[in-house]
């Protein structure tokens, strides 16, 4: 019994709060004043957007099992408004000008360094060329140019002048674009060496044997007085002479003419003198008494032009008789002819003699 009291209180409440649920939807249980009529105005800036219910995510946990709870969400919905422009994005390249000169990185220079003790140098690229000068250790060079071959380099400079330096004994940096030369002078004309046979020619084919003739025996030549004089050898020769006059004896007394026939026929040749021994022993003539040139006086035995007196005691033997040998000197004192031998009479001290370079 009291349980079914129990049920009709439990409907009546529930029936109870639904009236009331409806009424305050209709405004008719608070009070609230009756709607309005929408004006054409809200019609057309209001629009009806349908509410949704967000179901959220909920971690589940594995001792209860979580019970979604309703959320109402409101959405205010408001007049669209004119969509702005969409924004351009611009994108600005900005160029910027060094105000400052790009540094240029310098071309490393061309070298040659000689790291030998002494290097020769050539004309040209090859060791047939000239030598050009020496090159030393520790010493360098610009490189001007190479060969075909790469293995000569022509540098700047030794004595003022481009030469070439055989690779090999030089060491070079920086070679990579010297270029190969444009003009290389040909190398010189090697004269022909003559070479020796390497193994005997062979041997001719045999001859028949021809009878041995006798062969004539050339005299020797005859020996040449002048050979091995000294100076100008036989330049002069005895022309004319000697001749002898008488003078008492008591002095010797030379008067003696030096001539060249091949002008105009016999001119006097100025600054000759004499050497006379006699017995081997050499006479004191002085070497400051000259022949005159151009000029000849005239004495008893013949024209002269050079005259030298001696005393008999600065003879040997006292007086001037006896063997004498005599040759012509030049002006340097160089023996200008053979010797020729003379033999003085007795008493007959004055002697002439005529000597001709023609």
């Amino acid at each position: 019994m009291f349980l079914k009291k129990k049920q009709h209180l439990s409907l009546l409440i529930t029936t109870l709060f639904c009236v009331m649920f409806v009424a305050s939807g209709c405004g008719l249980l608070f009070g609230d004043e009756p709607a309005t009529e929408p004006t054409p105005a809200d019609r057309e800036g209001r629009a009806l957007v349908p509410t949704f219910t967000a179901t959220p995510i909920v971690e589940q946990t594995p001792t209860s099992v979580p019970v979604a709870q309703p959320v109402t969400e409101s959405v205010v919905v408001t007049t669209p408004l004119p969509a702005a422009p969409p924004t351009a994005t611009i994108t600005q390249s900005l160029a910027v000008t060094s105000t400052l000169a790009p540094t240029a990185t310098p071309a490393l220079k061309a070298r040659l360094f000689i790291e030998t003790d002494t290097v020769n140098t050539r004309n040209g690229p090859g060791t047939n060329y000239g030598l050009a000068g020496t090159a030393n250790s520790g010493q360098s060079f610009d490189l001007i140019a190479k060969n075909q071959q790469g293995d000569w380099w022509q540098v700047c400079c030794v004595n003022g002048q481009q030469v070439w330096i055989f690779g090999e004994l030089a060491r070079v940096e920086n070679a990579e674009s010297v270029p190969v030369a444009a003009q290389i002078p040909a190398p010189p004309v090697a004269e022909a060496a003559t070479v020796a046979p390497t193994t005997a020619p062979p041997a001719p084919a045999a001859q028949p044997t021809a009878t041995p003739q006798p062969q004539v025996v050339a005299p020797p030549p005859a020996g040449d007085p002048c050979a091995a004089i000294g100076g100008d050898g036989c330049k002069f020769k005895l022309r004319n002479g000697p001749k002898f006059a008488g003078n008492g004896g008591g002095e010797l007394k030379l008067q003696l003419l030096f001539i060249h026939s091949g002008v105009e026929g016999g001119q006097p040749q100025g600054s000759y003198f004499v050497a006379m021994f006699k017995d081997g022993q050499k006479l004191p003539i002085a070497d400051s008494v000259r022949s005159i040139a151009l000029e000849k006086n005239q004495g008893s035995l013949g024209a002269y032009n050079y005259e030298y007196k001696l005393p008999a005691s600065s003879l040997p033997g006292g007086n001037i008789a006896g063997n004498y040998t005599i040759h012509v000197l030049d002006g340097n004192g160089e023996r200008d002819s053979t010797d020729f031998g003379v033999t003085v009479p007795d008493g007959q001290g004055e002697i002439w003699m005529e000597f001709d370079q023609g």
